[in-house]
């Protein structure tokens, strides 16, 4: 399920990426889309992790080069089960975070700073598709425990 080990919530730097259920007919982009719902699973466990540590979840804004793929963000949206927002400029969300915090230790107020952008896109999740897709994650979660340690 991993590509490059996984730290949250798992904190397993050896978990290990595996293409499970492969056959001929598997294409390009069967695999393509593997890695983003993959992604979208991961994203899932976190979810899991803030909501058992008692954190309310209703909104997650999506931020970086994937908030410019809609269908990423609805991908993300059907599997969380959770309204997906883009913010005008999210692309640059992590720069744009550290900039923040260079304008607070520079003296900003966290009024000036902390101004929070306009939502550019809302992906709310079908109903449907998150059905089909928990089947997927608990397969995914199965094939995470199994693979731990190989």
């Amino acid at each position: 399920p991993y590509l490059a080990g996984e730290r949250t919530p798992h904190n397993d730097p050896f978990a290990p990426g595996v293409f499970h259920g492969l056959k001929g007919q598997t294409s390009r982009s069967d695999c393509c889309y593997a890695v983003l719902e993959g992604v979208a699973f991961g994203l899932a466990d976190g979810l899991a992790a803030l909501r058992a540590a008692g954190t309310e979840v209703h909104q997650l804004s999506l931020v970086g080069g994937g908030s410019r793929s809609a269908c990423w963000a609805q991908l993300i949206a059907d599997t969380l089960s959770v309204d997906i927002v883009v913010h005008t400029g999210s692309e640059a969300g992590g720069a744009l975070g550290a900039a923040r915090l260079g304008w607070l230790a520079a003296g900003g107020t966290v009024a000036q700073v902390c101004t929070r952008p306009e939502i550019a896109a809302r992906f709310t999740p079908d109903p449907q598709r998150h059905a089909r897709l928990s089947l997927r994650l608990a397969r995914f979660r199965d094939l995470y425990q199994r693979l731990r340690g190989a």
